[in-house]
């Protein structure tokens, strides 16, 4: 199954929250990723997803979202930083 992107309705969604992201400091150090962390979970709630959100230490955090896979399919996962 093929879905079509449509690209002209979700650029300016995509600029405003990569623009978002950028304005939070996530410098190392200290690091302090955590409202970057914070601000994407609240994007994918407001998704209807449901994501994790992990705190290894002070100011330092993982956001985590599962998606159940489809039929017999091997699993996928997608892994990047917020700093």
């Amino acid at each position: 199954m093929k879905t079509e992107v449509a690209w002209e309705t979700i650029e300016p969604e995509a600029i405003r929250h990569l623009q978002n992201l950028i304005r939070i400091d996530t410098t190392n150090p200290p690091g302090n990723e955590i409202e970057a962390v914070r601000y994407l979970a609240s994007v994918l709630e407001a998704e209807g997803l449901r994501p994790r959100v992990l705190e290894s230490a002070p100011g330092r955090g993982s956001v985590v979202l599962r998606l159940p896979g489809r039929d017999d399919a091997e699993p996928l996962m997608l892994l990047s930083h917020l700093d």
